[in-house]
């Protein structure tokens, strides 16, 4: 299972607000126009980005 962010949900318009809510620091964005990124070897699947983000782009595959 890993977390990922839907482009098609996520605006990219803005610094995504739930990299304050990651608690290992997994998700970041290369400016703040672009998609956020989750870093795999970092994330927990603690789900905190997933409740957080109101456009419910956070998700998570098998």
């Amino acid at each position: 299972m890993k977390m990922i962010v839907n482009k098609d949900k996520c605006p990219q318009d803005h610094k995504c607000p739930a990299m304050r809510v990651c608690p290992k620091g997994a998700i970041a964005q290369k400016d703040i126009y672009s998609l956020p990124e989750i870093d795999e070897t970092l994330c927990i699947l603690c789900g905190k980005c997933m409740k957080f983000c109101p456009k419910g782009a956070f998700e998570t595959i098998s």
